[in-house]
């Protein structure tokens, strides 16, 4: 063959790069014959592909694999998980509409399922106004258990829902457990519409509250930028008290008026109520629609409706299990009480496979009371939630003392009080002794949170010593204070009359219900004894140091009001003085140590200087302190100024520590003097003021600190700002002569970003106050804490040129926190 034929078409072979060069490169290895056969079976193999028709499957299988669209979606969907982007818009809708039915027929469990139909019908004929939240905004519904903020969230969602349907430019609106949002909101809204939220959307996030307030805080952040990067849409979240919510951004519940809760009454009876249902005290049970169904059954089982909410909120949950569910046996009863303490103590949603096997999950399911969704297990209502932990506290499968813990009784107060508020009269007697002991702090809010009783004091074991009327009377007493007193710290002593580190000796007498008691001057062995019947105002000359009479407290509980009331006076006289006790080393110290030297000083020679000469003041101490040693109490005056012996004692032991030939006050002098001026802070230039209340602030944030730890270490987590420690410190100082707003310092306190960061402060100077936090902030990192807060935005007179601004800032916010725990019976105002 020439080489022209053999580079004819007819010898045309289709071969790979690779296989073509390796014959170029040595053809003497693949001979002519060869390659044709390579080429016949080339040919061979195509003619028969040529020829063979498809069969119907062969079609069908090809039609199936088109890229058609429709066919291309199908595939795709089937190829990938499921999310809500798979649904079509009317499926979405159908899906809502249905949850939303749901969430209204849990919400009526509290009614017999006879009367549900009546209560519905009923509920659509009084409507309320729907709530308003503006496009782009925020709102948080703030209510009391039981005061129907899930049923207007959930009716201001239908109302959205509604518009949704009619037009499709309207996102399906999208509903959320705050437990649910489980990485961040902005995912959790993207995955409920399938795809961002570009068009006008409503969002509700129930149950805020059940997450930690710094997780509440985080998403109420993350709600913020949300809607400023979707303008359009809005936002509604539903939380019983203690969430830090702007004041633009709340919504209160409104108390129902009576008419209305009669109306829901009778029609949840089906008949006129009794006439127990019209005496003042039911009449104020009627303000919440929670409360008018936990009456109802209390009405339809023949029970006493003369309760406190707390009694008739935690006898609704009985009722409503034992109704729908009374084939439950213990052992489920007992896996509920430990999921409630399980979600009580875990700062994250409960996971299924975490609690338990997957039959005692489904065993918690089917009983109606449990919800196992994304978001792990829940409860259907924040009411059996509460039930059960109580239940696991009557139980003893959790300890009384671990549940009111420094740092876990904000989670655990509503079971607790729930708890002291059903279980026997001696057991709740009991329970409050080990109550005042581990925390005085839950004691006293549980006190308030059940309320008064009409029950009289359960009788209980007394010591053989005490047989006498009196000295039982007398002991009954004494009990309570004790206990509270070993609750308290450094100035549980100063509380009560003590000698020698023990509480003095009472003389007590018991006429009828009157109670005469007097306390002795350094006795306290035995600890009780008998007045005598006649002479009693001789009392005061045998030994007695004060006295005092009163009707005896003999009501369920009332020995503990009693006993709180007699100690909150002296601990709001310490803090009226500011004179807790302080550990070394504390800048609140530093104050006290310039104001007694300047106030002896002025006593002992008539004059206040810049400096004090120490030699001087030591002199003066010592002049004093002859005077105190041989005395009970002594005092001084000059002016507005008063002493005593406790404030000579303190800056004498004080004193030994101090070196060099001066005391120097603890902040700078003004530094531009005018008679100009008519204020004292105009005396300080914008600069220093800056500088030095940065110092005030830095130093009252961890003076408050020492403060709780020293006299307070078991209240923990149920002081507000304590909660939240460390905290950091932003603000302005306003300094405006004329302009409209005056002067002032306008500070927030916010949680750190890290637990052991040293105060941070950070202020400037302001014309007015501005918002001090913007919504693009970071998220606050998710730690447990108290929900026991208040705002935190505060706005007070300018502190420049006073002679302990930390220690009244300080004292200002100790004393709001005992406020909100009932230890404190009015607010204090601290100045000077």
């Amino acid at each position: 063959m020439s080489e022209e034929e053999n580079r004819s078409a007819a010898n045309l072979i289709l071969l790979c790069q690779a296989h073509a060069k390796e014959i170029d490169d040595f053809p003497d290895l693949f001979s002519a014959d060869l390659l044709h056969e390579w080429k016949r079976l080339q040919l061979d193999t195509y003619e028969e592909a040529a020829r063979r028709p498809l069969t119907d499957t062969e079609v069908e299988e090809v039609l199936e694999r088109s890229f058609g669209l429709d066919q291309l979606a199908a595939a795709v969907a089937d190829a990938v998980p499921f999310s809500a982007r798979s649904r079509s818009r009317q499926e979405a809708l159908d899906l809502a509409r249905r949850e939303a039915q749901a969430r209204r027929l849990v919400q009526l469990s509290p009614v017999p399922a006879s009367r549900r139909e009546a209560v519905l019908e009923w509920m659509s004929e009084h409507l309320e106004p729907v709530l308003v939240v503006p496009e782009g905004q925020v709102r948080v519904l703030v209510g009391p258990m039981g005061a129907g903020k899930s049923e207007h969230a959930g009716r201001w969602l239908e109302e959205g829902l509604e518009v949704a349907e009619l037009d499709d430019d309207v996102e399906i609106p999208v509903w959320l457990y705050a437990r649910q949002i489980t990485s961040s909101l902005s995912a959790a809204v993207t995955e409920a519409v399938g795809g961002d939220p570009w068009r006008p959307c409503r969002m509700v996030i129930d149950d805020l509250d059940s997450l930690p307030p710094r997780q509440a805080d985080q998403l109420l952040n993350e709600a913020r930028r949300l809607v400023l990067v979707w303008p359009t849409v809005r936002v509604l979240a539903t939380s019983r008290e203690g969430v830090k919510v702007r004041p633009e951004e709340l919504l209160a519940t409104a108390a129902w008026p009576f008419e209305r809760g009669a109306g829901l009454l009778r029609c949840v009876l089906g008949e006129e109520p009794p006439r127990a249902a019209w005496t003042p005290e039911a009449r104020k049970l009627m303000n919440s629609p929670l409360l008018v169904l936990a009456m109802a059954a209390r009405i339809a089982g023949g029970g006493r409706i003369d309760a406190s909410p707390l009694q008739l909120l935690s006898g609704l949950a009985a009722d409503i299990i034992e109704r729908e569910r009374p084939e439950a046996d213990g052992q489920t009863w007992d896996r509920l009480a430990r999921l409630a303490a399980r979600i009580l103590t875990s700062p994250e949603p409960v996971a299924a496979a975490a609690f338990g096997t997957d039959p005692e999950v489904w065993a918690l399911t089917e009983t109606g009371l449990v919800v196992h969704d994304e978001a792990g297990l829940r409860f259907a209502l924040p009411l059996f939630e509460q039930y059960f932990a109580a239940h696991a506290l009557r139980s003893h499968a959790v300890a009384l003392e671990e549940a009111a813990g420094a740092h876990s009784f904000p989670g655990w107060r509503y079971a607790l009080a729930f708890a002291v508020s059903t279980v026997a009269e001696e057991t709740a007697e009991e329970w409050m002794l080990r109550l005042a002991r581990a925390n005085p702090a839950a004691a006293s809010w549980i006190l308030d949170e059940i309320g008064r009783s009409r029950r009289l004091l359960a009788r209980r074991d007394v010591p053989e010593e005490c047989s006498d009327p009196s000295l039982e009377a007398g002991w009954r007493l004494r009990e309570p204070v004790q206990a509270f007193l070993d609750g308290f710290g450094a100035c549980g002593p100063q509380l009560a009359r003590h000698h020698e580190g023990r509480l003095v000796q009472w003389g007590v007498r018991l006429h009828g219900l009157r109670m005469v008691l007097y306390e002795a001057r350094e006795a306290t062995q035995p600890e009780l004894v008998r007045l005598p019947d006649a002479d009693l105002d001789g009392a005061r000359a045998a030994g007695w140091a004060s006295g005092t009479s009163f009707t005896f407290p003999d009501g369920h509980l009332e020995r503990w009001r009693w006993s709180r009331d007699r100690l909150s006076e002296p601990l709001a006289q310490l803090l009226r003085q500011r004179r807790l006790p302080l550990p070394p080393g504390s800048p609140l110290e530093r104050e006290r140590m310039w104001l007694l030297a300047q106030q002896i000083m002025q006593i002992k020679h008539q004059r206040r200087t810049t400096v004090v000469p120490l030699a001087d003041l030591r002199a003066a101490v010592d002049e004093m302190m002859t005077r105190v040693n041989t005395s009970v109490m002594s005092r001084w005056e000059a002016g507005s100024t008063r002493l005593d012996s406790h404030d000579i004692r303190w800056i004498n032991a004080r004193l030994a520590e101090l070196q060099g030939e001066h005391l120097t006050p603890p902040w700078p002098l003004p530094d531009q003097r005018s008679a100009a001026t008519h204020m004292i802070w105009q005396e300080y230039s914008p600069e220093l003021t800056v500088t030095i209340l940065t110092d005030v602030l830095r130093d009252a944030i961890t003076g408050y600190r020492d403060l709780v730890t020293e006299n307070f270490p078991r209240f923990g987590s149920a002081l507000g700002l304590f909660s939240i420690l460390p905290v950091r410190a932003d603000g302005q100082v306003i300094m405006n002569e004329d302009g409209p707003d005056g002067s002032g310092l306008y500070y927030t306190l916010t949680p750190a970003s890290s637990h052991d960061a040293p105060p941070h402060v950070a202020l400037t100077l302001a014309n007015a106050p501005q918002p001090l936090r913007s919504p693009d902030e970071p998220p606050m990192p998710a730690t447990r804490h108290t929900v026991f807060r208040r705002t935190s935005d505060h706005l007070v007179s300018l502190p420049t040129g006073s002679p302990r601004p930390a220690t009244n800032l300080a004292y200002t916010w100790l004393a709001d926190d005992l406020k909100a725990l009932g230890w404190l019976p009015r607010p204090l105002h601290f100045s000077g």
